[in-house]
């Protein structure tokens, strides 16, 4: 039971950061529950200014309750303000339009408006528009599943609100860092932001920004699996959320207290507070809320009706892809495969394996995890820096005092020996410092390649494994779907054990710090032995292999190294060739000059024209072969790496479906 409280209220955490990360303009505006009396300020405002926090108000009051409306009226200040030309009012519409469109699932419109708000902020030196603008940014990539991009805009709006000593603006952006840290299970972390935003709004609880307080304490204490305390916060922030323009953080609270509810197992209560909030999202037509609870409530739904909760889950998998929700669409895929397995469809089950770690591999964990933690030490680095500099700048001050005091004491001569002897010597610490430095920037880069080698190439296809193994022991599993699992693992545990044999041939020489040892040698002796690496995989599909590379070719390079580029590019070419076809390897000592250039050409099925340019860079497209052979996309990338690591270049010539031709020079014997 544990097991499936954690893995729900995860997805649940996902499911609400659209909410816990409300957004909020800096500005100082009261909020005001009358319509009427909100159209009367806005008429009677005698100032720009006046008229942008009266629109600010009414964007605020109809946000939720009526989108329609808020479009009207912000268009209208666009309008207004586009006349007067008044850079600071466009700018701030353009900020709640971007906010209005990621409301209602529009992403890509969102991001383009908030980039050209915070443009127009920047020119006009508006400190606050930046901030808030940045906050609406994160909020856009957070929702996305750009979690480390959403930290360095709320780390950049946590700057200026400090600066400026916004209390309001302080609040917000612990919240939206708090929820970041949540997603990444960093629970510490999130409470230490919340416990920050906490201090600063004790006596406000029933502003959105103290609701959603409220609302992400809950959430943590969910996680941590104390219900009772978490529905404490829930019951608080659900009680306080019944204005208009709390409508958003109302709908969080009744998902989650369903959620809650669905842990403790009373499943009536669950999909009471669940219908609850989906009424609300149907009324307000909020697309991405509507399908986060649909997500959730398939879970209860699924007890008593799997094809159901199958249903409802595609459905929800339609919406998430139009509005480019990747947390949304990771929960649709991990629920449809637990409810294909409860239903026996275990062909669907491994298509949506595939499909969820095909979105994982494009955010990995441990990727997001590692940038977030590097921006968040940035940011205190920062901070450590200014109190630095502070001391220094007191220091200096009392040094002045002194020297004042003693006067002409010191002789010219002294002090300019004195400055001699120090600066030579910070010259010799600042040498070895960049020394270190470099040292370390270099381990570090090598550091960061293993973990992206290994999240990216090695940890996909392991991932699978253990679930396929399960459902292979499966009793009810039919010998067709034994069949189908068997060769799947096999494609898998074969491309597994490619990538480990190249991260290790890699790793010899990255992490011991070996570099190349050019020589000169005869290539023949080499690319026989690699030719009968190659030819049983030929062999097997009838692809013939020509050698056309003279006996006496020699060049100047580390021998290992050709044996793995010349390797790859053969398995390479064989791979994408059909049956019947020929791969070709020959050279040619005049196209470069000081140079002999290998060339491996197959008949083969060529590569598309928008892979061209990105054929050689770590975690390219990687596809399957003529005859369905899995593969990863180090191996080009290595070869390109020992290439140019021997003074030589590599390139290719591909048209789809006519072949492709690798090219690589190495450097002749002087």
């Amino acid at each position: 039971m544990s097991s499936i409280i954690n893995i729900q209220f995860l997805r649940h955490l996902k499911c609400a950061f659209i909410y816990t990360m409300a957004f909020a303009i800096a500005l100082p505006v009261a909020a005001q529950n009358n319509i009427s009396d909100l159209l009367i300020q806005l008429r009677n405002a005698g100032t720009d200014t006046a008229k942008l926090s009266a629109y600010h108000e009414i964007f605020e009051h109809y946000e939720y309750s009526n989108p329609d409306s808020a479009l009207h009226y912000i268009e209208d200040g666009l309008k207004l303000f586009g006349t007067r030309n008044n850079k600071i009012g466009i700018a701030s519409m353009t900020l709640l339009l971007g906010t209005e469109d990621g409301d209602q699932g529009r992403m890509e419109i969102a991001r383009k408006r908030l980039d050209n708000a915070l443009k127009m902020f920047e020119e006009v030196n508006d400190k606050a528009g930046v901030a808030a603008t940045n906050n609406a940014i994160g909020v856009i990539d957070g929702k996305t599943g750009h979690f480390s991009d959403a930290t360095r805009h709320f780390m950049a709006a946590l700057k200026i609100f400090e600066d400026a000593g916004s209390k309001k603006g302080l609040i917000g952006t612990y919240l939206k860092l708090g929820v970041v840290n949540e997603l990444n299970n960093n629970l510490d972390k999130a409470l230490e932001y919340y416990t920050k935003a906490s201090a600063l709004s004790p006596d406000s609880p029933m502003t959105v920004n103290g609701v959603n307080l409220l609302n992400n304490i809950g959430i943590v204490y969910g996680k941590k699996g104390d219900f009772k305390k978490s529905l404490e916060y829930f019951e608080r922030a659900l009680a306080a959320s019944d204005k208009p323009a709390l409508t958003g953080v109302r709908i969080s609270t009744l998902m989650n207290m369903g959620i809650v509810y669905q842990n403790l197992g009373d499943n009536k209560k669950s999909l009471a507070y669940f219908d609850q909030a989906l009424q609300i999202t149907r009324d307000k037509n909020l697309p991405e809320e509507y399908t986060r609870i649909v997500v959730n409530r398939s879970a209860v739904v699924m007890l008593t009706s799997p094809a159901k909760a199958i249903e409802d889950l595609k459905d929800a998998l339609v919406t998430a892809k139009k509005i480019g929700q990747r947390s949304l669409l990771e929960d649709i895929y991990g629920n449809l495969v637990e409810n294909y397995k409860i239903t026996g469809k275990y062909k669907e089950a491994v298509s949506m394996m595939e499909e969820l770690r095909n979105m994982e591999d494009s955010t990995s964990s441990i990727e997001k995890a590692r940038e977030i933690a590097n921006l968040e030490s940035v940011y205190e680095l920062e901070q450590s820096n200014n109190k630095i500099r502070e001391l220094k700048t007191d220091e200096h001050r009392n040094a002045l005092k002194r020297n004042i005091i003693i006067g002409i004491a010191f002789c010219l001569a002294a002090a300019l020996l004195f400055t001699a002897f120090f600066y030579r010597r910070s010259n010799r610490l600042n040498e070895q410092l960049k020394k270190r430095e470099a040292e370390l920037e270099n381990s570090n880069k090598v550091k960061d390649k293993l973990f992206s080698i290994i999240g990216h190439d090695l940890r996909g296809p392991v991932g699978n494994i253990p679930n396929m193994l399960t459902i292979l022991g499966d009793e009810s599993t039919t010998p067709e779907e034994r069949k189908y699992l068997i060769e799947t693992l096999m494609e898998h545990s074969i491309a597994s054990l490619e990538t480990l044999d190249k991260l290790l041939y890699w790793g010899k020489s990255q992490i011991k710090n070996i570099g190349s040892k050019a020589e000169v040698f005869e290539v023949d002796a080499h690319l026989q032995d690699n030719l009968k690496l190659v030819k049983s995989s030929a062999d097997q599909k009838r692809i013939a292999l020509i050698n056309n590379v003279p006996s006496h070719t020699r060049v100047y390079a580390d021998a290992a190294h050709f044996d793995f580029i010349i390797r790859n590019l053969l398995s390479n070419a064989i791979k994408f060739t059909h049956s019947g076809g020929t791969v070709s390897v020959a050279i040619d000592a005049a196209l470069k000059p000081g140079y002999t250039v290998f060339s491996v050409k197959d008949t083969g099925t060529g590569i598309k024209k928008e892979n061209l340019s990105s054929i050689f860079e770590p975690f390219s497209s990687s596809t399957q072969g003529t005859a369905n052979e899995q593969g990863t996309s180090m191996g080009l990338m290595l070869s390109k790496e020992f290439v140019i690591e021997n003074g030589g270049n590599i390139w290719v010539e591909s048209e789809e479906g006519k072949g492709s031709s690798f090219y690589f020079s190495l450097k002749n014997p002087k």
